[in-house]
């Protein structure tokens, strides 16, 4: 024992130990997030009042169980639904807007992540570039963001602090949906002029400042002194907000002085409490890093994502049938053997195939079949290529440094961009918000977020970095979305029924500072006139490509419209006009202009995209 740090020989009687009802856990994700703690807090607290207001910047795959289970009274969180094999919506979250399976508190990553950091530096707030152009601030305006002019405009100097006052207008903003002129009529009245730029005014957050933060580190020593291996996602910053102190797994608990004190990330100090806990971030990855000299790694080995756990865990904890997801539930987080007997369900030999020399040897070589490479292209296919056009397109003409790719069919294009980028000598950095920079894709993994990217990355570093400096400056950003209107501004929350999507993710702090390029197969309901809810705001956006073509910006007046610029007929209809198309497949109204035509779709650019999907996840 050193100080108040306790070691634990089972993770389930150290969150029985310390953790009380009631209490606001933070759930680290660095990048690996400390699935085998949330796991054991199920497992303590099923069946118990648990009423806990909990953090993540997302609820995905184990982590359902959190919400079948019924301990959770609130959830601050920036997305919740699958993210494998694409972004999806799950059923267990359609009633979130109505307080159901918990309340909710919604917001983008790097708003969140700003919270902690305020949190961490004991700080009254903390500004942000992001989400003040959205529905996702309309609800907080007066209790966790708080507008006043910018210091640095000129013509506004007084000072403005906003509190909620129940005979306020502002109280409309408590209600989820409530619309977003009302917020800026708000923010107008203390304008010096009717037409004054978004940047006169700035939007402080208030600190998130958990009672404990769950944190899965790659090495620990007895000193509770953490070793995690980047990329870092979220970061420090979750674990050193916590008011009580930090709960710790960590694959391997080495002796004190083991770790160098160049690679310790989180100090033993502010940990409570540790277990040994092999495989604690499964479903998820864990990264060890060969380049690291450091003793306690020897031995250890990188796992990767269990693809077939995470699918299994969305389709049952999602289902129709109740049955099926409590099946799910007690097979899975209900063990009572705790973490070993959760281990031996998913058995030896599936998790030594997790380990990256046996992934290493499934993708060693991805081969396109003759018969695949003289396929014709599917509509899904050429709206990747045509993305992957714009994309190149818009970093030559504009010279940008970097591009984001966004999760889902932005990222599939971002890829076959940067691959036909490089083919050609003009290299693109790609970038990924989870703390990925300068990385190259491992042809036949899809998934956006999966280590194997790492291995051949310029730099592995973490959100802020990210979103908070790398996006800022020179970067195109590109995107999905469940709808988009023409004013680009983009919806992946809510629908007008009212049920949820996913939340914005760090779409919202891409948009907020980037320009951006998005993705999207167009179907009536998605193309819409106005978005039901805006996660995304949409002035930097400057193209949209869907699978007939492209839509771009261009100075109407003193305003920007969208116009359809670039047709193509869809391989599924290829008698279609573009006419057509536009009435068929938009509730847009579009200015009358002749699209240029778009050239047909090559076999270098199918074979591209083929090598890095050949299992036709996206395609």
């Amino acid at each position: 024992m050193f100080r108040n740090l306790e070691i634990y020989s089972s993770i389930d009687r150290m969150v029985k130990k310390n953790v009380e009802p009631g209490s606001y856990i933070h759930f680290s994700s660095c990048m690996s997030r400390p699935n085998a703690l949330i796991n054991a807090l199920v497992r303590v607290f099923y069946g118990k009042e648990g009423n806990f207001t909990i953090s993540c910047t997302g609820l995905h795959s184990n982590a359902n169980a959190l919400a079948l289970s019924g301990i959770v009274k609130k959830a601050i969180i920036t997305f919740a639904g699958d993210n494998y094999p694409r972004p999806a919506p799950n059923r267990l979250y359609s009633r979130l807007f109505e307080g159901k399976p918990f309340e909710l508190e919604l917001w983008s990553i790097l708003s969140l992540v700003e919270r902690l950091i305020a949190g961490a530096l004991q700080l009254p707030g903390i500004i942000t570039s992001s989400i003040l152009d959205s529905h996702l601030a309309t609800d907080k305006v007066g209790t966790s963001l708080f507008l006043f002019p910018n210091p640095n405009q000129n013509g506004i100097s007084e000072d403005i602090s906003f509190k909620r006052d129940s005979s306020d207008e502002l109280s409309q903003l408590a209600v989820y949906g409530s619309s977003l002129e009302v917020l800026r009529k708000h923010r107008s009245i203390y304008k010096k002029k009717k037409e004054a730029d978004e940047e006169q005014y700035l939007a402080l957050l208030s600190p998130l400042s958990p009672d404990y933060t769950f944190v899965h580190g790659t090495i620990a020593d007895d000193r509770g002194n953490v070793l995690l291996t980047p990329p870092l996602g979220e970061g420090i910053w979750g674990a050193l907000a916590a008011k009580k102190g930090i709960l710790l797994t960590a694959e391997r608990i080495v002796p004190y002085g083991t770790i160098p004190p160049e690679f310790v990330t989180i100090p033993g100090s502010r940990v409570i409490g540790m277990c040994e806990v092999p495989y604690g971030a499964h479903p998820q990855s864990m990264r060890i890093s060969n380049q690291m000299k450091v003793p306690g790694l020897q031995g250890m080995e990188t796992y990767c994502d269990d693809y077939d756990f995470m699918v299994e865990a969305s389709e049952k904890s999602g289902s129709k049938d109740l049955n099926e997801r409590k099946e799910w539930l007690e097979k899975y987080i209900l063990c009572k053997g705790g973490h070993e007997e959760y281990l031996k369900v998913l058995g030896k030999e599936r998790l030594e195939n997790l380990k990256l020399s046996s992934i290493k040897e499934k993708y060693k070589t991805v081969h396109i079949q003759v018969n695949i490479k003289n396929e014709p292209a599917t509509d899904s296919e050429q709206m990747i290529i045509l993305t992957a056009r714009s994309i190149i397109e818009l970093v030559i003409r504009k010279q940008y440094k970097t591009v984001l790719a966004g999760i889902g069919a932005a990222h599939m294009a971002a890829w076959t961009a940067a691959k036909l980028l490089e083919a050609s000598d003009f290299p693109i950095t790609t970038l990924a918000e989870l703390g990925f920079y300068g990385f190259v894709p491992q042809s036949g993994d899809i998934f956006l977020f999966s280590q194997l990217h790492g291995n051949k990355a310029e730099q592995l570093s973490d959100v802020t970095q990210i979103l908070g400096t790398q996006v800022s400056k020179d970067c195109l950003g590109v995107l999905g979305t469940a709808q988009i209107d023409l004013d680009g501004n983009l919806n992946s929350t809510r629908l007008s029924d009212g049920r949820f999507l996913v939340g914005s993710g760090g779409a919202n702090d891409i948009a907020s500072t980037a320009d951006c390029l998005v993705v999207a197969k167009a179907m009536k309901g998605r193309f819409v006139q106005n978005v039901d809810f805006i996660t995304s705001p949409g002035r930097r956006v400057q193209q949209i490509v869907c699978q007939f073509g492209r839509f771009r910006r261009r100075m109407v007046g003193n305003k920007k419209n969208m116009y359809f610029s670039d047709w193509i007929c869809p391989p599924s209809e290829p008698t279609l006009t573009a006419e057509v198309a536009i009435s068929k497949y938009t509730d847009w109204s579009l200015p009358s202009h002749k699209p240029f035509r778009e050239e047909p779709i090559t076999k270098d650019e199918l074979e591209v995209l083929r090598e890095l999907d050949p299992e036709k996840l996206y395609r």
